[in-house]
């Protein structure tokens, strides 16, 4: 089975969760594809991530020599200002036409692990990941031009992705729901995935020395997006403080956006919370080093399709305290996760003063979460995704 795998959209730049999963899996498919070709088709500013798939026996890595590619895509966004998903599509179809041809000429089926399709008018079977609808939700924490964007593009991938994948079943409810032209038979949960080779080896050095960090401490790993609910998790250490006195340390990572909540910086400001730290985005060495390290990994999330934090922070042997939402409640069939409503600051600030009073549990958590975390690897996801495809190509 020839499988092509459209990795033009990939950025470069960004270490969101997107580029987390696309990683993983191209790792998944190279360790369990033996008897399939995997092309993966990148752009010139994205190439220099996919060095390590280059030489490998089963996968190629085309890298698609159109200079005028990031003028393209361009062209394609202005074309959203039309508001008309025929004009967009026809746009796309049109100005991605040479790389269509080529990817169906080289793919018994076409994969694209990033949310929208390319083109709308593929010759071969189509499978895309199309992550989650956050915007139907949550449509306060987009502009009004990333509505637009996601109302055309999203509609058009869900119409001409003859399959997709979602990572939870959640997921799969909410785009039928909203999709009223999918059928169940065209979407199939494949859970996420993690490197628990990557996550469970001990780091080298000690993370805390370089960042000047305390024994213990929260690690809150993510990007400052609004739906990532940064505020709850500091009120409830706030009034853990103003209760108990105890000022328990938190460690954030993540990008800054133009969309990232203008409250986060001044509420640690105003409440003179000089036990959390910001420490931007950190190399991924030094992520492993610090889920390793903390005391417990929180995510307060409000939105999301699974969480690859909540399998990280298992793999790395660290107790997790997470959000109530239906994707992590899936998770916790499996995990032994600490759940609280995302948006309740006073039942997440109890739950935090108990765990970190209680090591015995937190320790015996982390042990069970060690053990049941295999399930999650990114060997076994890759695995799903091949017997999909095998029953879509054999169907």
């Amino acid at each position: 089975m020839r499988v092509g795998i459209n990795c033009l959209d990939i950025d470069a730049s960004s270490v969101g969760g997107v580029n987390s999963y696309a990683l993983g899996l191209l790792e998944g498919f190279e360790n369990v594809g033996n008897g399939h070709q995997f092309r993966i088709y990148a752009s010139r500013a994205n190439q220099h991530l996919f060095e390590q798939f280059r030489d490998r026996q089963n996968v190629d890595v085309v890298v698609v020599s159109d200079r005028l590619l990031d003028a393209k895509s361009s062209a394609c966004r202005a074309a959203l200002l039309a508001r008309s998903k025929r004009f967009y599509g026809f746009t796309s179809n049109f100005l991605f036409r040479n790389i269509r041809a080529l990817a169906d000429a080289e793919s018994d089926i076409l994969y694209t692990p990033t949310v929208v399709l390319k083109w709308f008018n593929g010759r071969k079977p189509t499978v895309l990941s199309l992550h989650d609808i956050q915007q139907v939700h949550h449509p306060e924490f987009f502009s009004w031009a990333r509505r637009l964007s996601r109302e055309i593009r999203y509609g058009l991938s869900a119409r001409y992705a003859n399959y997709l994948q979602a990572s939870s079943h959640f997921t799969k409810e909410d785009l039928l729901a909203h999709f009223r032209e999918l059928s169940p038979d065209q979407i199939e949960v494949i859970p996420s995935g993690v490197t628990i080779e990557k996550f469970a080896a001990p780091s080298s050095g000690d993370v805390r020395d370089q960042y000047g960090l305390p024994e213990r401490f929260l690690f809150f790993p993510a990007q400052l997006w609004p739906h990532k609910n940064h505020l709850t998790v500091l009120r409830a250490l706030k009034q853990i403080e103003t209760k108990h006195g105890l000022k328990i340390p938190l460690v954030l990572t993540g990008d800054k956006f133009p969309a990232t909540p203008k409250t986060i910086f001044p509420f640690i400001s105003d409440q003179s919370m000089g036990y959390v730290r910001y420490l931007g985005k950190v190399p991924s060495q030094d992520m492993i080093a610090l889920y390793q390290k903390a005391a417990f990994m929180v995510t307060a999330t409000l939105h999301e399709s699974s969480s690859l934090p909540v399998l990280e922070a298992a793999a790395a042997g660290t107790p997790v305290i997470a959000s109530r939402i239906p994707p992590i409640e899936e998770l916790a069939q499996v995990l032994q996760l600490n759940l609280f409503a995302p948006l309740n600051a006073e039942e997440l600030a109890r739950l935090i003063f108990d765990l970190w009073n209680d090591q015995q549990t937190a320790s015996a958590q982390a042990s069970v979460n060690c053990q049941r975390i295999s399930s999650y690897s990114w060997k076994n996801t890759a695995r799903k995704y091949l017997q999909f495809f095998e029953k879509i190509l054999n169907s």
